[in-house]
C-alpha cells in the first residue's frame, strides 16, 4: 500500500531495492548524497549526479531514476538523501523549482510505489531534499524532508560537505529570497490580487519553514529513541554524546530554516510597507497616507481589507487579509455591540470609500447607541436618520426591502436613472429588538441587495440561531467576524491555519477624526 507522507513523517521500507523519481512542473535533475550520521557526505565520490552517476548501492539512470541497492550502500553511510534541482541543460528554463507540483515517489524493484511525498515549496528554491532513506537498526526507513535551498544544488551539496569549485548549476543571477511581485509597480485596479499574492507568498514561506522544523524534530525524536533502544547502554557516555550530537544537528537544521524564513518575512514586510501608501483606502491600513491625502478620481476598488493574519509560531509575520469587493454576502460582526463598534466602524469606513460609481449612503440601526461615535460625524452620508428605537426597526427594514425590489425592477427594465445610489446598511444589536419577521427581511436584503449596490453589515450575537430559523439562515449565509476569541482562516495553498485579528478604527481621537473626516471630504 502506498503511503502519502507529510514533512517529518517516516515509514518502514519493506524492500532493499528501491527506485526514486520526482516530477515537477519545470524541468528538473535528480541526484543523491550518501551521508554519515551528521548528514555530511562521506566523500566527493558519494555524490551521485549527472556528471557522476554511480556510487556503491546508488545509481542514476539516464531517465532520471535513482536506483538504490541498500545492501550494497557503503557500511559507513547512515542515510541517502534524494535530491531534486533545476535542470541546467533546459534552454531558457526557470531558475527555480515550481512552487506547486513537485512530487517525489519511492517505489520497490517492481515499480510499485511505496511512498509519495508532495514537497511544499515557497517558489524561490532552486534545489530541495525530498526524502531521507536512513538506517534504523538492521533495516531501513524513509523520512519526508522537503528542505529547499535558494542557492541551488551548489548550496545544497556544500552544506552537506561536498566541495565545489563552481556552481553545480549555472545560475545567471541570485534568486530572490521570496518569490512574488516585490519589484512590480502596484496596479491600483489589481490591488486585491496583489494583496493575495503576498498572502500566498507568506503561506508558502510559512509552510516551508514548518516543514523544515518538523523534519528536524522528527529526525531528532527518531535518533533519541534509537539511542536508548538498548537498555544496557542507554546511560553510557557514548549514548549521551550521541544524543548531544543529535540535538546539535536538529538545532542547526532549525536555525537554517529560521534564517531563511526570517529573510523572507523581512522582504514581505518591506513589500507591504512599500505598497501601503499606494493602495486604495479600502485596502490600505489606517496609517497609510491614502487616508490623509486628497482623493483624486474614482479608482476601481476590487477588494476590502478585514484585518491581519498571524500565527503563534511565526513570530512577527503579519499579512493583510482581504476579501473581494463588492461583497457577495453580508458581514456579521459577532460580539457585544460596544466591543464590536470599532471593528464595525473600520469595515464601514472602508466600504464607504470602496464604490467607484458614487458615494455610498448609510443606513443604520443602532438601538444601544454603541455606534454613535461613528455615525454622528457622518451625518452627511446618512440616507435616513439612525434608527434608535425597536419600534422603528420593522418599518425601516420594510422600506429598504422595497427599495431593493424597485431597484431590481428598474435595472431589469434598463432604467438606470431609477436605480438608487449604493447603500451600506448596518444593523446593530441584532437580533435583540428585532421582530419575528425581521430576520426574513434581512435575508431578503442579503439575497437581493448586492445586485443593486446594497451591502450589509450585521452586528450582534448568534446565540438564538438554534431556536430562530431566520437567524439560522443568516448565520449560514453571512461571513462571520468575531470580535473576541480566535477566528482561524485556512489558506487555500497549504491548508495551514492563520489567526485573523479584525482591524479597528484608530484609538487616538485625532487619528480617528481624520479618518472619519476623509469620508465626508472634510
Amino acid at each position: 500500500m502506498t503511503v502519502h507522507l507529510v514533512p517529518g513523517q517516516n515509514a518502514p521500507l519493506p524492500s532493499r531495492e528501491l527506485r526514486f523519481r520526482a516530477v515537477d512542473a519545470t524541468p528538473i535533475d535528480v541526484s543523491a548524497l550518501i551521508v554519515d550520521g551528521d548528514l555530511r557526505t562521506l566523500s566527493a565520490d558519494h555524490f551521485v549526479f549527472y556528471n557522476q552517476r554511480r556510487a556503491a548501492g546508488v545509481e542514476l539512470d539516464a531517465d532520471g531514476t535513482v536506483r538504490l541497492q541498500l545492501d550494497e550502500v557503503d557500511a559507513a553511510a547512515a542515510a541517502v538523501l534524494c535530491v531534486v534541482s533545476v535542470d541546467p541543460a533546459s534552454p531558457n528554463g526557470p531558475a527555480t523549482l515550481a512552487r506547486e507540483g513537485l512530487t517525489a515517489t519511492l517505489a520497490d524493484e517492481n515499480g510499485v510505489p511505496l511512498v509519495v511525498f508532495d514537497i511544499p515549496l515557497v517558489g524561490s528554491e532552486a534545489a530541495a531534499i525530498c526524502l531521507e532513506i536512513y538506517r534504523r537498526g538492521t533495516g531501513w526507513k524513509v523520512r519526508a524532508v522537503g528542505q529547499g535551498y535558494d542557492g541551488g544544488l551548489a548550496e545544497l551539496v556544500t552544506r552537506h560537505g561536498v566541495e565545489v569549485d563552481e556552481p553545480a548549476h549555472p545560475v545567471a543571477e541570485e534568486v530572490p529570497a521570496t518569490p512574488g511581485p516585490a519589484g512590480i509597480p502596484l496596479d491600483p485596479a489589481h490591488s486585491f490580487e496583489r494583496a493575495w499574492m503576498i498572502f500566498e507568498d507568506a503561506a508558502r514561506s510559512a509552510a516551508s519553514f514548518r516543514s523544515s522544523r518538523d523534519y528536524a524534530q522528527a529526525r531528532l525524536d527518531d535518533e533519541l529513541s534509537e539511542s536508548v533502544a538498548d537498555p544496557s547502554t542507554r546511560n553510557s557516555p557514548a549514548v549521551v554524546q550521541s544524543q548531544a550530537r543529535a540535538q546539535e544537528r536538529c538545532d542547526a537544521l532549525v536555525a537554517e530554516a529560521q534564517r531563511k524564513f526570517d529573510g523572507e518575512t523581512a522582504q514581505l514586510a518591506d513589500e507591504l510597507r512599500a505598497i501601503d501608501p499606494l493602495l486604495p483606502r479600502s485596502l490600505a491600513t489606517f496609517e497609510s497616507a491614502a487616508w490623509t491625502s486628497p482623493v483624486t478620481g474614482s479608482a476601481v476598488t476590487d477588494g476590502l481589507r478585514l484585518g491581519e493574519l498571524s500565527a503563534p509560531d511565526l513570530g512577527e509575520l503579519r499579512v493583510p487579509f482581504c476579501v473581494h469587493y463588492p461583497l457577495g454576502r453580508p458581514l456579521w460582526i459577532v460580539g457585544d455591540p460596544a466591543e464590536a463598534a470599532p471593528v464595525v466602524a473600520a469595515l464601514a469606513a472602508r466600504m464607504l470609500v470602496a464604490s467607484p460609481a458614487a458615494a455610498q449612503r448609510l443606513e443604520v440601526v443602532d438601538l444601544s447607541g454603541s455606534l454613535r461615535t461613528f455615525t454622528e460625524p457622518l451625518g452627511a452620508l446618512l440616507a435616513s436618520p439612525v434608527v434608535t428605537s425597536a419600534s422603528d426597526v420593522t418599518a425601516r427594514l420594510t422600506t429598504l426591502s422595497e427599495s431593493v425590489d424597485l431597484a431590481e425592477m428598474a435595472a431589469r427594465s434598463g432604467i438606470r436613472d431609477a436605480v438608487p445610489e449604493p447603500r451600506l446598511v448596518i444593523l446593530g444589536d441584532f437580533p435583540h429588538g428585532y421582530g419575528t419577521e425581521d430576520a426574513a427581511r434581512i435575508v431578503h436584503l442579503a439575497d437581493h441587495g448586492p445586485a443593486v449596490g446594497t451591502s450589509l453589515i450585521i452586528v450582534g450575537d448568534s446565540a438564538s440561531a438554534d431556536s430562530d430559523p431566520g437567524v439560522a439562515v443568516l448565520e449560514r449565509i453571512a461571513q462571520q467576524v468575531p470580535t473576541s476569541g480566535v477566528l482561524t482562516v485556512s489558506d487555500p495553498w497549504t491548508g495551514n491555519d492563520w489567526i485573523l485579528t479584525p482591524d479597528r478604527l484608530p484609538d487616538h481621537p485625532l487619528h480617528r477624526a481624520s479618518v472619519l473626516d476623509s469620508l465626508t471630504g472634510q
